[in-house]
């Protein structure tokens, strides 16, 4: 990701190829990279993993990149808004940048999820710098 400061990959030995979790921007902002398709078990067992992240390194503001998510099929947007987000905003995390996939259907639940949470200020995004200049615009 050229267009963000990555500082190191962040240490997530749970997770697969499907998601990579990087500190970057002056340790301001956890880049959260998914890719391929996400079915409920990835969300559900790469989403905890994040709250271990910040349970070690308190960050406020996320940048969720989905643009290279392939596809997905619901079953875990109700877990998200219930319990992520939750567990999110417990932890600091005060803003939530969330680039959409370029799968339409995707975008359908990001905009599902993004309404119904309210908890966390979720902005959606079609590409990756608008994500990034709205996160680091913040305080």
């Amino acid at each position: 990701m050229e267009i963000l400061k990555l500082k190191a990959q962040l240490d997530a030995p749970h997770v697969a190829d499907f998601l990579k979790l990087y500190s970057c921007e002056d340790d301001t902002v956890l880049l959260a990279d998914w890719s391929g398709v996400l079915d409920a078990s990835r969300a559900r067992n790469g989403c905890p993993v994040m709250l271990d992240i910040l349970r070690k390194h308190p960050y406020t503001k996320i940048l969720n990149n989905n643009s290279k998510v392939t596809g997905h099929f619901p079953g875990a947007l109700d877990w998200l808004v219930e319990v992520w987000f939750p567990g999110l905003y417990e932890l600091g995390v005060r803003h939530f940048a969330w680039v959409y996939s370029y799968d339409f259907y995707t975008q359908i639940a990001t905009d599902e999820v993004a309404k119904l949470s309210n908890t966390v200020e979720i902005q959606t995004f079609y590409q990756v710098s608008d994500a990034r200049d709205w996160l680091l615009s913040l305080p």
